[in-house]
């Protein structure tokens, strides 16, 4: 017994003078230690960032799945590395220069790059192309609705989403990205842009007319026909047939109101003649787009067309063409004076006639009207 308990106190004292022997040689490799786990972390960080960076530049999207692996263990290291430098037996100071070189990094080529071209991906596929999907979807089904409501959508995206496209390192995984994704999604929400106006105005008149609002239905629809000329402008495309088609059957509804205006407009110019004209004329109207005038007094053509007809007939009737000219440019004077017959040189020499204007009036939209001046 007495010889056991001794070798185990032999023993106890080796080991004993070992850890002692050794432990100074142990410390003394730490900076080592800490130096590789760096130099490892740089490398692991480096091909990290080349998981996507590499694909791209032959022409291929790394898909989100397909990194999460990577970066996880990315993660893992930095936080291990992180870890032994902070409870290595280096300075302070050491300790903070080692952390910050290995964080600028791991913001460099993970947080800046891995990371942000994964949260890019994931937006380029999981919103912008299922909208788009939406939008063709819509379109193959014919159903307007669903393209505005897709529009608003991929509207809403663009404006205000997208810049997380911009944000990782990588410009050939960037433009790769923004060539497969945002470049089609910016060439439809154009395509779009102007049908879906006409299609929102169309049934913002609509409904006004059915609501008894019927002036503020007119003034909708005199906004709406700048736009329909643009479209028909941009050429033919899957909207244009369908548009015009719902604007003619808008126009069936406002051009009552439209002519009613006329009517209102000429019952304005009567007005103005019987006041200004008394004394040559009495002016009438019985039919829409016509004028009846009863000669009083006789008068050259000249002095009637000079002196007080010519001037409230345009402001009144709101005339912004005659014969496609301008009501007071040169060319619009000549053609006016080619309406009357070479021999008739007064008022007197009317009695009996008719003559015809081609006029365009803007009643807040143009329109074209073949206006009739009766003289007896």
């Amino acid at each position: 017994m007495k010889k056991k308990l001794l070798k185990s106190t032999v023993v106890a004292a080796l080991l004993s003078s070992s850890i002692l022997v050794f432990a100074p040689n142990v410390f003394a490799t730490s900076d080592n230690v800490v130096d590789q786990s760096i130099h490892s972390l740089k490398i692991e960080l480096h091909k990290a960032a080349t998981q996507y960076i590499n694909p791209s530049l032959e022409g291929k999207l790394a898909s989100s799945g397909s990194l999460n692996i990577t970066l996880n263990n990315a993660k893992k290291s930095y936080e291990t590395t992180r870890n032994s430098i902070v409870l290595s037996k280096l300075s302070v100071k050491e300790k903070e220069s080692k952390l910050n070189e290995i964080d600028v990094l791991y913001q460099e080529k993970i947080t800046k790059g891995l990371v942000s071209y994964i949260d890019a991906y994931n937006y380029a596929t999981k919103y912008l192309d299922p909208i788009l999907t939406e939008i063709r979807e819509a379109e193959e089904r014919a159903d307007f609705a669903a393209v505005e409501k897709g529009y608003h959508k991929l509207s809403y995206q663009l404006k205000d989403r997208t810049a997380i496209l911009y944000r990782f390192s990588g410009k050939a995984a960037r433009d790769l990205l923004l060539e497969k994704y945002k470049k089609p999604a910016d060439v439809k929400r154009d395509e779009l842009m102007l049908p879906v106006t006409i299609y929102m105005k169309l049934a913002i008149i609509t409904d006004l007319y059915n609501a008894g609002k019927k002036d503020k239905a007119l003034q909708a629809f005199e906004e709406i026909t700048t736009l329909v000329d643009s479209l028909s402008k941009a050429g033919p495309n899957m909207y244009t047939a369908v548009l015009l088609e719902e604007v003619e059957q808008v126009r069936a509804l406002v051009d009552p109101l439209l002519h009613a205006l006329s009517d209102r407009k000429v019952e304005a110019l009567v007005d103005a003649l019987n006041a200004s004209q008394g004394k040559y004329l009495t002016a009438s109207s019985t039919a829409a787009n016509s004028l009846v005038l009863t000669i009083k007094e006789d008068i050259s053509i000249v002095e009637f067309l000079g002196q007080g007809f010519y001037t409230p007939f345009i402001s009144n009737l709101g005339i912004s063409k005659v014969n496609g000219k301008d009501p007071l440019s040169v060319a619009a004077i000549a053609d006016l004076k080619k309406v009357f017959p070479s021999e008739v040189k007064t008022l007197a020499d009317l009695k009996g006639k008719t003559i015809t204007l081609p006029l365009t009036i803007n009643n807040g939209t143009e329109m074209d009207i073949n206006f009739a001046i009766t003289f007896q």
